[in-house]
């Protein structure tokens, strides 16, 4: 009879940045460490946005390790602080335990023990102290000026710690500590330091809950001062920080837990799923991840039949018809909706529609019959269709546009998109269109209070580099029980792409590789945000 095979009974998770001169030293020892332990455990190395090359490091050694448990590689892609690191890393743990250490094992890893000694006699937290009495100092002689430097700040720093924020602790930043799983997660979407202060915030996170926090003596060693610190930066950060925890805690953010029914739900979306083939790829390779949670399905375009097989393909997902009549060509023949295209049978753009329709040239007919015929080339392939939104947002225009996408909507059973709030990240042009687009939503569709059940959409915009803040924003305002859509625009740039002349060439790639990164899925997982589909 063959069984399941246990998971790790603890995780140690090594927070990872500009490393490399001591790096393998370190991963070597935690192998060592690993094969004395009487159970498995699993090392977490998380690489903060290190340019040192510290992550090829850390996978060479994932590829070449013999040892013992289980290993991982997290790979952030920008540098987002030791506490940002940390939180990943015990997002991703599956054991019941998980430990950190500084990178560079000035805590000697023989020192855990203590630390699960404590977790087990019923500790929630336990950290290993330098100035209890029994924790030693191994000094090297060419650094002993430390203990008058550095040090003697940290001890500063611990004792207005106690008085500000944490009485009682006499070693907050001790770069050793441990905890039960089960303590820390239900806190992650609490805590916003993601700085060398996270330590303070976490442990008073757990002291307002209630949670027991223990010291331990502790092997301490100095070999050579940190090069990851810029010491007076750091410490007015962390002073700051100590008034941020403290007005927290004294509102009681900490203490407020919202059941997982009541959090808030997210729906993150792609659109123009079927407009080329790299748009597709990358939207499928978000859908299988699970990185994006819907996509609407584009036709007139010559890709779009190969993204509405792959839809058939995958039942359990969720898809919606982006209604077109900007781009490509109509479902039906162009002489049976003459008002929609132009001499060559195709859509004549944003513009060309506009001026249609202020010249009273679009024919309100046609365009409910050209929509309904997407609509059915979709549905009758075989295709679960769980929503309509639109290309370039035209069924929010008061008009006849609004009008034959709300009839068709209530026909099929199946709500429209709204958009309630901001384009975030994408400047001032964004916001503008934002404002415009949640006016038109409010017009066409009512105030989100009067759509009960219905997602607040926003929509995402990225012009150079991977927005996480900008997402972790957007994340900080959502209501508990409320859901939200959030809308991206996904791609990898091809000819086909190029030939379509589209206005987010410039940014699909990047927000895909922002979609996709363990830096997003970080901040959702410790967010307390639901992803959800529609259907």
């Amino acid at each position: 009879m063959t069984g399941t095979a246990p998971g790790p009974s603890g995780a140690l998770i090594l927070p990872v940045r500009n490393a490399a001169p001591f790096l393998e030293g370190t991963l070597r020892a935690a192998d060592a460490w690993l094969s004395s332990r009487p159970a498995p455990w699993e090392i977490l190395v998380v690489d903060d946005g290190s340019s040192d090359g510290s992550g090829a490091i850390a996978e060479r050694w994932l590829r070449d390790r013999g040892g013992p448990g289980e290993a991982r590689l997290l790979r952030l892609a920008s540098n987002r602080g030791k506490g940002f690191a940390v939180r990943a890393g015990i997002l991703n743990a599956r054991a019941p335990i998980v430990v950190f250490a500084d990178c560079d094992l000035a805590y000697p890893l023989e020192n855990v023990e203590r630390l699960v000694a404590a977790l087990g006699s019923g500790a929630d937290a336990a950290i290993a102290c330098r100035v209890l009495p029994g924790s030693t100092y191994r000094v090297s002689p060419s650094f002993f000026s430390y203990l008058y430097t550095r040090h003697a700040a940290g001890r500063l720093f611990n004792a207005v710690c106690r008085a500000v924020t944490l009485p009682g602790i006499l070693d907050t930043q001790a770069g050793l500590k441990g905890f039960r799983a089960g303590a820390v997660r239900p806190l992650l979407d609490r805590l916003v330091l993601d700085g060398f202060s996270f330590d303070v915030e976490l442990l008073r996170a757990l002291a307002d809950r209630g949670a027991r926090i223990v010291e331990v003596p502790v092997d301490f060693r100095y070999d050579s001062e940190p090069t990851t610190t810029a010491f007076l930066g750091d410490s007015l950060r962390m002073a700051r920080d100590l008034v941020r925890v403290r007005a927290r805690s004294a509102l009681g953010r900490y203490r407020r837990a919202e059941a997982a029914a009541d959090s808030p739900r997210l729906v993150i979306h792609a659109d123009d799923y079927g407009l080329a083939p790299g748009v597709n790829r990358a939207i499928e390779a978000a859908l299988g991840s699970g990185a994006v949670t819907s996509a609407s399905l584009l036709l007139g375009t010559p890709h779009a039949r190969e993204a509405i097989l792959w839809a058939k393909a995958h039942p359990e997902l969720d898809f919606g018809v982006h209604l077109n009549l900007t781009r490509g060509r109509p479902v039906l023949p162009p002489g049976d909706v003459r008002s929609l295209v132009g001499p060559s049978g195709s859509f004549p753009g944003l513009r060309g529609l506009l001026a249609r329709l202020a010249s009273g040239g679009l024919r309100a007919a046609e365009v409910r019959a050209e929509w309904e015929a997407q609509a059915e080339a979709v549905a009758g392939a075989g295709v679960a269709v769980s929503h309509l939104d639109s290309h370039q947002h035209v069924h929010l225009i008061p008009s006849a546009l609004s009008s034959a996408a709300s009839d068709l909507a209530r026909k099929m059973g199946i709500p429209l998109r709204a958009m309630d709030g901001p384009v975030r990240g994408g400047g001032a042009g964004a916001t503008v269109k934002g404002a415009v687009l949640a006016l038109a939503s409010r017009l066409t569709l009512g105030s989100p209070r009067k759509r009960p059940g219905s997602a607040r959409g926003f929509g995402l915009a990225i012009a150079a580099r991977p927005g996480v803040g900008t997402v972790r924003a957007a994340l900080s305002r959502m209501r508990p029980g409320e859901t939200y859509e959030m809308l991206v625009h996904l791609g990898t740039a091809d000819s086909a792409l190029a030939e379509t002349g589209d206005r987010y060439s410039g940014s699909r790639e990047a927000e895909r590789d922002l979609l996709l990164s363990e830096d997003l899925r970080a901040v959702l997982g410790f967010s307390g945000v639901r992803l959800v589909k529609r259907s």
